[in-house]
């Protein structure tokens, strides 16, 4: 398959979108800039979630390690087309415009059986969720680390559908 210039510069484009214009009036760092981010991945809008990387950003979680922004997006567009996956904003520890951490809730549910899922077989309709601490570092207005641990798996449930 045949991909030309003009293909590869909309591609592009969409990899360095920008946070909106309400997002980039809010301070680096502070909680609301950080719910915008988490609304922007809980609707899979991947340009606008995107946009808070850094190029180059490093990402350590339960299920991968992942070097650049591209990586992530691709990483998550493939399990994003397997599961439901949403982030809900526990609490929040602000560090100033270079770092922060936040508690977060996870809520997986399987789409369809995934007996070689990251984390374990996950079998259609079954729902996991988990508490993590997610640790952040940013330089220019984007995450340039981040790191996340899973502190405790909550009871595993069948999904409501």
């Amino acid at each position: 398959m045949k991909t030309d210039r003009r293909t590869l510069m909309a591609g592009a484009g969409a990899a360095l979108a920008l946070p909106s214009l309400a997002e980039a009036r809010m301070n680096v760092g502070t909680r609301a800039w950080y719910e915008a981010y988490v609304a922007a991945f809980n609707a899979r809008d991947y340009p606008r979630f995107s946009a808070y990387y850094a190029p180059d950003v490093q990402f350590f979680g339960q299920a991968a390690t992942l070097q650049g922004a591209e990586a992530i997006v691709a990483f998550y567009r493939g399990v994003h087309a397997r599961i439901d996956e949403r982030v809900d904003v526990l609490s929040f520890v602000g560090g100033g415009p270079t770092r922060f951490m936040a508690e977060i809730r996870t809520t997986l549910v399987a789409r369809e059986d995934w007996p070689d899922f990251p984390t374990g077989p996950f079998t259609r309709g079954e729902q996991r969720q988990s508490i993590n601490f997610a640790f952040y570092h940013l330089a220019d207005g984007r995450f340039t680390r981040i790191r996340s641990a899973r502190f405790s798996p909550l009871p595993n449930r069948p999904s409501r559908g």
